[in-house]
């Protein structure tokens, strides 16, 4: 018997994570070495980390209460998403293949390592 294992493709860098049945979006990019735009660590108090789903919406756990409460201003940010299109990376738990737009993910230590 295997773990169900779950790709998430990042647009539009174009790259694939793969996460664990349950993980958040975000753990799955940290866990595979990027570095995902956040200040609050996966609290979901900031929303710098929401991501558009593009495709696989029904391949996350329901938005949850912490969740709901900071979509509002995004969803003001975004006219024509929905709850659901748009999705705390931190709190969005993968339960299938899904695909995602979020701008500024990038492997971690790349900056730092210019000089």
């Amino acid at each position: 018997m295997s773990s169900s294992r779950h790709r998430i493709l990042v647009e539009p860098g174009g790259f694939e994570v793969w996460a664990h049945d349950g993980e958040t979006v975000m753990s799955a990019a940290s866990r595979a070495g990027y570095r995902w735009p956040t200040v609050c660590r996966g609290e979901a108090t900031c929303t710098t980390c929401y991501v558009l789903v593009r495709d696989g919406r029904r391949c996350l756990d329901p938005v949850g209460p912490l969740e709901a409460s900071a979509l509002p201003p995004l969803l003001e940010r975004h006219p024509g998403e929905e709850v659901g299109t748009v999705r705390l990376a931190c709190q969005a738990a993968v339960r299938g293949d899904i695909t995602v737009h979020k701008r500024g993910v990038r492997l971690a230590g790349v900056l730092s390592e210019a000089r």
